[in-house]
């Protein structure tokens, strides 16, 4: 097949740091290319609060790429200038915005990725709770064409267990340094024990990374290089992650690959089987969830037998749910089935 994806304009592809969008379509485009389907990617990275108008403005220099092909859009105003176009276009959803829509921008942001959906000619759904979400919001206008799940994939060669179950005092979380992560939470809930959270990610707010700190022991390590988080994995026990919201939280299903057990909330249940490939938290007060994620670290820590053995549970499901290779064949199928795109690209 011959695919094209389209990035965001705020970002390199692959990304140097921070950047899970960037990131989902690198590893997308490789897992192509190792398929044998040919994979271009188009981006231009503009260093301005508006980057993506200014890229997406700028695609009619790529028209003849664009409608010779399949177009796998990522983003929302790139996907709705693609329509004003006339380029039939496959959407993958990655906002939280569906969840959360507290602030302006963000009801902004919904707005579009709602016309997004409604104009793509497909649109791809990361977990069925989003793809169920999506649906019943756009219930009495509904989207041009089917909303499917398809997962993102994890490189289950790079992401694998170590040689043991790891250091019994390190919990790992990854993930950008925001209130809506909630480390708070974790932080708080190994006060007085012999853990330490050893989080992982920009730190995008300064104010929000001061109170982790006061919330208990945890070790604020920032942003690292891709190729170390391999090593990351099989150096800690296991992983949380308190989330308020995610569409496809890639850091669990990396965990998961490299045979760690995740303590997570209610966001990351698409993912995880309660009990089997690790625990989930239920939604409460802030000081119920923090007992609950408490009384799970301290049960993970001091019991080896049952960390490998979610543990390797885990990994059985990241290769069995995760592996590009049927991510690749899932998004064949669907590109095949939409019926918009070149025959040649197909």
């Amino acid at each position: 097949m011959h695919v094209v994806l389209v990035g965001s304009g705020q970002r390199p592809i692959p990304p140097t740091g921070y950047g899970g969008v960037e990131r989902a379509i690198a590893e997308y485009a490789a897992a192509l290319r190792r398929s044998g389907d040919e994979a271009i990617v188009i981006n231009e990275v503009h260093a301005s609060r508006t980057a993506e108008y200014r890229f997406a403005s700028h695609l009619g220099r790529y028209r003849s790429t664009l409608t010779s092909a399949i177009v796998h859009a990522h983003t929302p105003v790139v996907a709705n200038r693609l329509a004003r176009a006339g380029i039939p276009f496959v959407y993958t959803t990655h906002s939280r915005h569906w969840f959360a829509r507290d602030r302006w921008t963000e009801r902004w942001g919904f707005r579009l990725e709602c016309r997004a959906v409604r104009r793509a000619v497909a649109t791809v759904a990361m977990t069925e709770v989003v793809r169920a979400t999506v649906l019943e919001t756009l219930r009495t206008a509904p989207p041009l064409g089917p909303v499917v799940t398809i997962p993102l994939g994890v490189d289950t060669e790079r992401f694998s267990p170590g040689p043991s179950t790891g250091d019994p005092r390190i919990v790992l979380g990854i993930g950008a340094v925001l209130p809506v992560k909630r480390w708070h939470l974790a932080a708080e809930a190994l006060v007085d024990t012999s853990l330490t959270l050893r989080l992982v990610g920009p730190v995008v707010d300064r104010e929000y990374a001061a109170r982790v700190r006061k919330s208990g022991p945890v070790e604020i390590v920032g942003e690292i290089a891709d190729a170390d988080l391999p090593r990351l994995y099989r150096e800690a026990s296991f992983v949380v992650h308190p989330s308020r919201v995610e569409l496809f939280a890639g850091v669990v299903a990396q965990a998961m690959a490299s045979g760690k057990p995740v303590v997570g909330s209610l966001a990351v249940r698409p993912l995880i089987d309660d009990g089997r490939t690790g625990l989930i938290i239920e939604e409460g007060s802030e000081p119920a969830m923090v007992a609950s994620f408490r009384a799970a670290a301290l049960r993970l820590s001091a019991d080896d037998g049952l960390r490998s053995s979610l543990g390797a549970a885990a990994r059985r499901t990241a290769e069995e749910r995760f592996n590009w290779g049927s991510v690749v064949e899932a998004h064949r199928a669907l590109y095949r089935s939409v019926g918009a795109f070149p025959a040649t690209s197909l």
